[in-house]
């Protein structure tokens, strides 16, 4: 699979908007205008609590029959997205959870079925949505080989409840993480901060967190792993080898 470019990803969901020159950037209210999703804020989140929204709305999609609690969820359905939050969760909980689950829908869904479609036709966009079977050329498509057919569902789960830990599973956690922080903490605001701290000579990892937390409206614990890579590794490769833990407790 290709690795998203996550700097331009964000550079376009914010095109067209000012909401790229403000922090906290609030992309609870530019996502249902930049992308087709809806946010739906509901108490608790858990897979059943999805699974009857979407019921009542005539939607029928197979989510996972999952107990734990959630801190969000993405129903990812026929080019459409439905993000879940938990209404009760801090607005910078929240803020992080929707950037998450954005990002699972650029990179995971909307992106690589506008990649398929443009190479095999608007036709295949049948089989993505599990409508048809492919044909035998279509399956014949390396192309096809590389996404999940139907329905996309991710559940971000509350911290302490087992998960899967698949491989494949840990590089989507890993790409929606990087490219949540980018939406609504770029990488370079983040190094300019921290660049401002050590001149000052007031820098700390705790004093790092809460400036960061506070200056973009996010948990403090989101910016535990990026602190601890900026100091460990030259400002030249960070870009290149972070890889942010977003949900690891600090």
């Amino acid at each position: 699979m290709i690795i998203p470019d996550f700097e331009a990803l964000a550079r376009d969901f914010w095109a067209g908007t000012d909401g790229h020159k403000t922090f906290p950037r609030q992309i609870e209210d530019a996502a249902p205008l930049q992308l087709p999703l809806v946010i739906a804020k509901q108490t608790p989140i858990k897979a059943q609590v999805v699974r009857d929204w979407l019921q009542q709305r005539g939607i029928v999609v197979p989510v996972p029959d999952d107990q734990r609690d959630l801190y969000g969820c993405l129903v990812a359905h026929r080019g459409y997205g439905f993000i879940f939050v938990n209404g009760t969760d801090s607005p910078e909980e929240q803020r992080l959870t929707i950037a998450h689950e954005v990002a699972h829908f650029l990179a995971d869904y909307l992106l690589p079925r506008q990649q398929i479609m443009q190479r095999l036709g608007v036709e295949v966009a049948a089989v993505l949505d599990g409508v048809r079977p492919p044909t035998p050329g279509e399956r014949a498509a390396a192309i096809l080989s590389h996404v999940r057919l139907g329905a996309h569902v991710h559940l971000l789960p509350r911290p302490g409840t087992a998960g899967a830990d698949e491989e494949s599973i840990a590089r989507a956690e890993d790409r929606a993480d990087r490219l949540a922080i980018e939406l609504v903490a770029p990488l370079v605001h983040i190094r300019a901060i921290l660049d401002d701290l050590v001149a000052r000579q007031v820098f700390t990892p705790k004093a790092a967190r809460a400036a960061l937390a506070t200056h973009f409206g996010l948990p403090a614990y989101a910016f535990h792993d990026i602190i601890q890579r900026m100091v460990r590794r030259p400002p030249t490769t960070f870009v290149e080898d972070i890889s942010a833990g977003l949900r690891k407790q600090h």
